[in-house]
C-alpha cells in the first residue's frame, strides 16, 4: 500500500494551491478590470464619464450611448456586419491555403521541408507597418480601395504563417496509416487531404481559425489605410475611431462601440473554446 502523505507534504500542497489561487485571481483582476471599466462607462449618461469624483459603480444606468452608436449618425451595426464578412472570408481563405501548405510540410517528403516551414514563419514575423505601404500600392493597383475584398486578400496572407504552424503541428500527430488506407480505397491525393485529413485535424483547424478570425477582426492599420475612412467599407476598429473624432471626444460612445464589438468575439470563443485549447495543445511538430 502506498505510504500516507506526511504533514509537511500536506502543508506544502495547501500552500502551493493557495499560491496558485492568488496568482490566478491577480491575473484575472489585472485582465478584467479594464473590461469592467469599459462596460461601466458605456452605461453612463454621455458626459457624466468626465465628472469628479469618478463613479466606480454609477448610481443610474443609461443605454443612450448604445442608441447613439447604433443610430443614423454612426450605424455601428454596419461596421459589425463588414467585420463579420471580412473575418469570415479571411478565416476560410487562410485555413484553406494554410491547410494545403501545412499538409505538404507535415505529410510529404521533400528536401528542405523544415526550412520551408521556418521561412513561412519568418514572413509572419515581419511587422505589418513594414509592408503597409506596398500593400496599399498593390490594393490600389487592383482597384480594391474602399472595398471589402481589399481588406480580405491582405488579411488572408497575414494569417497564413501562424495558421500553417498550428495546422502542421496537428497533421504531424496523425498516423500515416490513415492516408495509406484512403489510397487503397481509391482516393486521389487531393481527396485524401479534403475527405480524410481535414476532418481529423478539426481541432487544429478550429484553433487556427479562431486566431485568424480574431486577428482580422481587430486589425486596424490596414483597415484604416485601405478604406480611406469611407463608411461603406469601415470595419469595427475604424468605426470606433470615428466615435472619438465626431462632435468631441465622447468616451461613453467609444466604450459602447467597444462592448458591441466584443459580443461576437465572446460568443465565438465560448462556442469553440474546447476545440481551440485542444488544437493549441496538440503537441510539437514531428518530422
Amino acid at each position: 500500500m502506498p505510504a500516507a502523505p506526511s504533514p509537511q507534504h500536506k502543508r506544502g500542497t495547501v500552500r502551493h494551491g493557495l499560491l496558485s489561487l492568488l496568482v490566478t485571481v491577480a491575473i484575472a483582476l489585472f485582465s478584467l478590470t479594464p473590461l469592467y471599466w469599459v462596460v461601466i462607462t458605456s452605461l453612463k449618461t454621455p458626459g457624466t464619464e468626465f465628472q469628479k469624483p469618478l463613479e466606480y459603480f454609477p448610481s443610474s444606468f443609461s443605454l443612450e450611448s448604445y442608441r447613439t452608436v447604433l443610430g443614423a449618425d454612426f450605424q455601428m451595426q454596419d461596421a459589425i456586419i463588414n467585420s463579420l464578412i471580412v473575418s469570415s472570408c479571411v478565416t476560410v481563405g487562410a485555413l484553406f491555403l494554410a491547410g494545403l501548405s501545412a499538409y505538404a510540410i507535415a505529410r510529404l517528403k521533400f528536401t528542405y521541408k523544415v526550412q520551408s516551414l521556418f521561412l513561412i514563419q519568418l514572413a509572419g514575423m515581419v511587422p505589418p507597418i513594414v509592408v503597409i505601404a506596398p500593400t496599399f500600392v498593390l490594393v490600389r493597383s487592383l482597384g480594391l480601395l474602399s472595398s471589402l475584398p481589399g481588406l480580405i486578400l491582405p488579411n488572408i496572407v497575414y494569417n497564413i504563417p501562424l495558421s500553417t504552424w498550428l495546422i502542421a503541428a496537428y497533421f504531424a500527430s496523425l498516423p500515416f496509416e490513415l492516408e495509406d488506407a484512403a489510397k487503397v480505397d481509391g482516393y486521389a491525393p487531393f481527396m485524401v487531404f479534403l475527405r480524410v485529413m481535414l476532418p481529423l485535424a478539426a481541432p487544429g483547424l478550429f484553433s487556427a481559425g479562431v486566431l485568424a478570425f480574431l486577428g482580422s477582426w481587430g486589425e486596424f492599420m490596414l483597415a484604416f489605410t485601405v478604406t480611406l475612412g469611407l463608411p461603406q467599407a469601415q470595419t469595427v476598429p475604424v468605426a470606433i475611431l470615428s466615435f472619438s473624432r465626431a462632435f468631441a471626444l465622447q468616451w461613453a460612445w467609444v466604450t459602447a462601440g467597444i462592448v458591441l464589438s466584443l459580443l461576437p468575439v465572446i460568443l465565438l470563443v465560448l462556442i469553440f473554446q474546447r476545440w481551440v485549447v485542444e488544437g493549441l495543445t496538440a503537441g510539437a511538430v514531428k518530422y
